[in-house]
């Protein structure tokens, strides 16, 4: 069964938007034992790239 939730906004600002797309990929992360959750956004990747690397890894 799939199940889909959408949610929009017209008043956000960059870094609110890509806080928020990291929050739901902890989200995405923490639930993969229980299900497999698929986020769609513009620049998801980038964003999660960028926020979730460590401040010692070198770029590459």
């Amino acid at each position: 069964m799939t199940r889909k939730v959408t949610i929009s906004s017209d008043n956000i600002t960059p870094k609110q938007w890509s806080v928020l797309l990291l929050e739901l990929n902890m989200m995405k992360r923490s639930w993969e034992r229980f299900a497999k959750l698929k986020i769609e956004a513009p620049e998801f990747k980038k964003v999660t790239k960028w926020g979730t690397r460590r401040y010692d890894e070198k770029e590459g």
